[in-house]
């Protein structure tokens, strides 16, 4: 079964409903489906279980983790099925990198790699001895593969493969796909976006699910978003707006997540009330005043929509295309007094700390040039201004009381909206109210306007006993955040951004956390224009799922001290002084590079830090196996051998483990001379 569901004839009738919206069926089942990326994931705890998509063979669930948000922790199985597509035959062993628990690996039926271990976490980061070489049919290969948790503590695997034994990696990831019309799939996947919508939308500011405090911290994340401070909104946005936006969100941006709450004759003057009361709560800081904005401003300001690919998100005023998938500016000027839209970009998250909106490194300089950008091409509205009758504001304020607005948003007003706990909703009742097809026109339930498919998943997930919301799982965590932040507009599309389905296997989650918390100040590619964002109410949650959708650690375990007398060594070899010249292209710490040629490269002392230890020794071996238009030369031959035999007796894996002792120094790394 999947995760406690109630009453067989109400899941069935809705799972009937459910597939028919999605032009699905079990009589379909797909031999004629087109695989797709991943292979599918089922994990099992006692009778339940639940079946998601898996990008490879990782996994990290940390100690009182659950597997799955729609499991309850504690010790589980972990099967994952589907096929590797080779792109010709060939002979490959495989390995366990990383284990702690027992795993079994499957291919074409037979059984190639068995493997325990459950002793502590630095005995189960040694690689498996690997499996006799299998060969592989060109094409797709049947892959089962099957992880057993310990039955306590960390439990983890990453596999590898090798075609020749020596150079190790996982497997390529774009070479394994599922069926997508498994029947089980379909199931969970309903079920899993019902509650991502739950989420997304903050049901459970009305609905609030019964759990106990130790509980509810365990919970999904988002249980805790905030909305949009009301506090001081009368000085930050316009009253016509907020009486617009208050009648009806979608009516000015099409996805938002904004219920309409007012309904039937009286909704415009309601709103119009609700936005007199609000244009009543002025004050907070005032933004730095803008001088005003000349030709190379406005310039200036076009630039910086460029170089922050501002239009991967939104429709910019002047765009000649519109994108329905993006979010319009073109309402700007009707939106923000001038100074409020460049304190808005500077700082997106100060009134909102779960903003979608990115927070940019910008000077005070550059937000106003972009904001004079921005308002120069966007129309120009009338600004009404609101009601000043005393009843009318009362009026408002009894509304904001009444009507829903206090669940989500912060004001110092008595809620008086009470909607019914999650746990005296039941399943049948999801068809009403807010999940109505067609609301009465005096219905009072706020109106979503969520369409049948999305109605369908909310009653799937309606259809479990909800706990799920008490679970957090991070590496869905990191799936949601990544979709909802448009990750990637830029990932995988820009210069320096490189694809999010790789950041958690290269970089370490500290360092991921710091730079989405906006704290690390360094540039890593000074010479690319494009930025980084920061979104902090995120940082640190992202980061541990990213990881942990790799098969990593949410927390970099400990290295031992740094060896230093092998720091010398790694001095020399990245010399060109008897070493690998990486100084030509790479600076270390103060030292600039010495000879670029096409491509810059990275700081030095940035490397242990940012970089996962294992990540750095696959693309030290072979970079253009981990980036294959990467400029950096590859020094190892097919055998792993070094081409400087006179250092360390060229074995290579004591060279790499010497560079990376000098790496570890970070900002106090000596410098090599550069040649005179």
């Amino acid at each position: 079964m999947i995760h406690s569901l109630p009453t067989r004839g109400f899941l069935l009738s809705l799972l009937a409903s459910l597939l028919a919206v999605c032009a699905t069926s079990a009589s379909a089942q797909a031999p004629a489906a087109k695989p797709e990326p991943g292979l599918l994931l089922t994990h099992a705890s006692g009778p339940a279980t639940d079946t998601a998509v898996a990008p490879n063979l990782w996994l990290h669930v940390a100690a009182n983790q659950p597997a799955s948000p729609l499991l309850p922790a504690g010790k589980f199985t972990a099967t994952w099925t589907g096929a590797l597509n080779a792109d010709l035959r060939g002979d490959f062993q495989f390995r366990t990198e990383v284990l702690r628990g027992a795993f079994k690996l499957e291919i074409n039926g037979t059984n190639i790699l068995e493997v325990t271990t459950t002793t502590a976490a630095a005995d189960s980061a040694k690689p498996s001895a690997p499996s006799k070489p299998v060969r592989l049919s060109k094409g797709a290969n049947l892959l089962k593969a099957t992880f057993t948790s310990p039955d306590s503590g960390d439990a983890f695997v990453r596999v590898q493969w090798s075609e020749k034994g020596l150079l190790w990696e996982p497997i390529t990831t774009a070479l394994l796909t599922h069926n997508p019309a498994d029947a089980a799939l379909t199931q969970a996947t309903a079920i899993r976006t019902g509650r991502d919508l739950f989420l997304e939308h903050r049901c459970a500011k009305c609905h609030t699910p019964a759990a106990s405090p130790a509980l509810a911290a365990t919970g999904a994340p988002e249980l805790a978003m905030d909305a949009p401070d009301l506090q001081g909104i009368g000085s930050r946005r316009h009253y016509a707006w907020l009486a617009r936006w208050i009648l009806d969100p979608k009516s000015q941006r099409a996805v938002a997540h904004m219920p309409r709450t007012l309904h039937g004759a009286n909704a415009q003057a309601d709103a119009n009330a609700i936005a007199a009361f609000l244009a009543t709560l002025t004050g907070g800081p005032a933004p730095v005043p803008a001088p005003q904005a000349d030709a190379e401003a406005l310039d200036s300001g076009k630039k910086l929509l460029e170089v922050l690919h501002c239009a991967g998100c939104h429709n910019l005023p002047d765009a000649t295309e519109k994108d329905a998938k993006k979010i319009s500016l073109t309402h700007l000027n009707a939106k923000f007094p001038p100074p409020h839209l460049a304190a808005f970009i500077k700082n997106p998250g100060a009134h909102y700390a779960w903003t979608h909106m990115p927070k940019f490194p910008l000077t005070d300089e550059e937000a106003q040039q972009i904001a004079a950008a921005l308002s120069s091409s966007a129309p120009m509205f009338k600004q009404p201004g609101p009601s000043t009758d005393p009843a009318v504001i009362a009026r408002g304020q009894q509304l904001m009381q009444t009507t829903g607005c206090l669940n989500c948003h912060t004001l110092k007003l008595d809620n008086q909206f009470k909607p019914k706990p999650l746990a005296d909703l039941a399943a049948a009742r999801w068809q009403h109210g807010c999940l109505a097809e067609k609301p009465a026109a005096d219905s009072p339930a706020p109106a979503f306007a969520f369409n049948a498919e999305e109605r369908a998943a909310l009653q799937a997930f309606a259809a479990t006993d909800r706990s799920s919301l008490m679970r957090h799982a991070p590496t869905e965590f990191a799936a949601r955040q990544a979709k909802n932040l448009q990750c990637t507009s830029c990932h995988g599309q820009l210069e320096g951004f490189p694809l999010i389905d790789v950041v958690g296997g290269k970089l370490k989650p500290e360092w991921i956390a710091s730079l989405l918390k906006g704290e690390v100040a360094d540039k890593m590619r000074p010479w690319i224009e494009h930025r980084m964002p920061a979104f902090p109410a995120r940082a640190a949650l992202l980061a541990a799922g990213l990881a942990q959708t790799h098969g990593f650690p949410p927390v970099t375990p400990a290295e031992p001290p740094v060896k230093m007398p092998l720091t010398a060594i790694g001095k020399k070899l990245v010399s060109n002084d008897g070493g690998f010249s990486c100084i030509a292209c790479h600076g270390v710490a103060e030292m600039a590079p010495v000879q670029v040629f096409e491509a810059p490269g990275i700081n030095l002392a940035f490397s242990g830090a940012r970089l996962q230890h294992t990540w750095f020794l696959r693309w030290i071996r072979n970079p253009l196996r981990v980036e294959p238009t990467t400029k950096m030369p590859v020094y190892f031959d097919e055998e792993g051998k070094s081409p400087l035999a006179d250092v360390l007796g060229g074995d290579a894996d004591q060279q790499l483990d010497a560079l990376w002792q000098y790496l570890r120094l970070g900002s106090k790394m000596p410098p090599p001379i550069p040649p005179q």
